[in-house]
């Protein structure tokens, strides 16, 4: 179960996602309804729409800082509590959508990654039908200490996580459809193949899977997927979409989808984890935008004086000093509230604990040296580019040593990526950013009449996969 936040007010970043920041479509005053589109994407711009999930006016357009160190515009809206909506926002019927149409609307939908970096679900599907990807894989591992987001959202709308991930399965032309779950899911891994029967006779063209994974942290990271299905390391750089014919979701982000392509809502709300290490959890659905000091408001039983409140998961996030002007943004599952403890600090013991814990089979303690000796061309040989900031060497360190912070930030300055390309520069991703085209600015969600403007494109291309809404639908 979930807990419903209403909130007093929402911050809104122009940038929640991979890419470059949307421009503000609203001015100070204005009133905005729940649904409303209130930033924009340029044209010829990498980027998503943001939409309010709340009703009221907004009353300031600044830049902030998030604690990840982006800065980008914010629109500050203050509820009057009504939570009145756009009349479009209502459940489609009577109708059929191609595979563009279905992306297109994701990609109005404001839909990005929601376990991750936040890549526009929209242009992630297009480089996957560009490949011709055969497997496409939902991700419901959810594997962070005390997370548990994804996982109410597959217990609470199972239906809406395995339609989501048919109807994208589909629109890309894939034949299969597997989700990766852990053994210990046992109540999750029922809902899903509950669903799965019920929803399979309208999707006889895919083939449905359920995976089962060894329960551990970190589990779901892609390039550890295609180690565990496939037999295959990627190296750095290497997608899955071309070296395994696979393509990766979190469960999250299909019901997000779900909720486009069936209700017309854009990605306004999230389930997000309040939890810690000495209390009890909640689960909350959260407008986009939510202070995080309203959700520790509503999880009373969570005491968080002296504490740390981290905007993410307890390993991998970051402290947060500022919580009344810290938002909820598209990417947040969880909100960690832990102990302060002062780990004694000692030089390293050379007890190899770090490097058996390492999922990318790396030395920390290697190169956490060759880094402070200012080695690093030497770091790199050894394989620092690889970290992908699980941040358990920090976690079993015993001398208290935080390896993760120096790896990871010397990873991620050899992962810096133009702000307009999606992983590399090839021509498919190039192709895929040129489909952002314009977007209509106004009182609307961009959803409820979309269009393909590209009719020759549509002609020629395999769009004839159709999307199975010619009849009513109870989900």
């Amino acid at each position: 179960m979930f807990e419903r936040v209403y909130p007093t007010k929402i911050i809104l970043p122009m940038k929640m996602h991979y890419g470059v920041p949307a421009v503000p479509a609203v001015k100070e005053g204005d009133y905005v309804r729940v649904g409303q589109c209130v930033g924009v994407p340029e044209k010829g711009s990498f980027s998503v729409p943001v939409h309010s999930g709340i009703s009221g006016r907004v009353s300031d357009i600044s830049d902030i800082r998030l604690p990840n160190g982006i800065q980008t515009p914010a629109v500050t809206i203050v509820s009057d509590m009504k939570r009145t909506r756009l009349d479009s926002m209502k459940p489609r019927s009577g109708f059929k959508l191609s595979a563009s149409e279905a992306i297109g609307i994701i990609r109005d939908a404001g839909i990005c990654g929601m376990g991750g970096e936040g890549i526009p679900t929209a242009a992630k599907l297009k480089r996957a039908r560009t490949e011709t990807v055969k497997d496409f894989l939902v991700n419901c591992l959810q594997s962070e200490p005390y997370s548990t987001s994804d996982l109410v959202a597959i217990t609470e709308y199972p239906d809406y996580v395995v339609l989501g991930a048919s109807a994208c399965a589909r629109s890309v032309g894939a034949s299969r459809c597997i989700f990766l779950i852990s053994e210990n899911r046992k109540e999750q891994r029922i809902a899903l193949a509950n669903s799965i029967e019920r929803i399979k006779v309208d999707f006889k063209d895919l083939e449905y899977d359920i995976k089962l994974f060894r329960e551990r942290f970190p589990q779901g990271y892609y390039r550890l997927v295609a180690r565990a299905l496939y037999g295959k390391n990627l190296a750095l750089g290497e997608t899955i979409e071309k070296s395994c014919s696979a393509v990766l979701f979190n469960c999250s982000t299909m019901l997000a989808c779900w909720e486009a392509l069936s209700d017309n809502i854009p990605m306004m709300s999230r389930i997000v984890s309040v939890t810690g290490d000495a209390s009890g959890g909640h689960n909350m659905l959260v407008p986009i935008g939510t202070p995080v000091s309203e959700l520790l408001i509503n999880a009373q039983d969570i005491k968080n004086g002296s504490d740390r409140i981290v905007w993410g998961n307890c390993l991998t996030g970051i402290e947060i000093k500022d919580p009344e002007n810290t938002p909820v943004v598209k990417t947040t599952s969880v909100i960690s509230v832990v102990r302060r403890a002062e780990v004694p600090r000692t030089p390293c013991i050379h007890c190899g604990l770090c490097s058996e814990c390492c999922p990318m089979n790396l030395s920390p303690n290697t190169i956490y040296e060759m880094l402070n000796q200012g080695l690093k061309q030497k770091a790199a040989e050894e394989g620092a580019r690889e970290c992908i900031s699980c941040g358990s060497c920090s976690y079993v360190c015993p001398a208290g040593i935080n390896l993760t912070t120096a790896i990871a930030s010397f990873a991620g300055e050899g992962r810096v990526i133009e702000v307009n390309s999606l992983l590399d520069n090839s021509s498919a991703e190039e192709r895929m950013i040129e489909d952002f085209k314009a977007y209509y600015v106004g009182e609307t969600s961009l959803l409820e009449d979309y269009t393909d403007g590209d009719e020759d494109v549509r002609k020629k291309s395999p769009d004839s996969i159709m999307l199975p809404f010619e009849k009513d639908k109870e989900v």
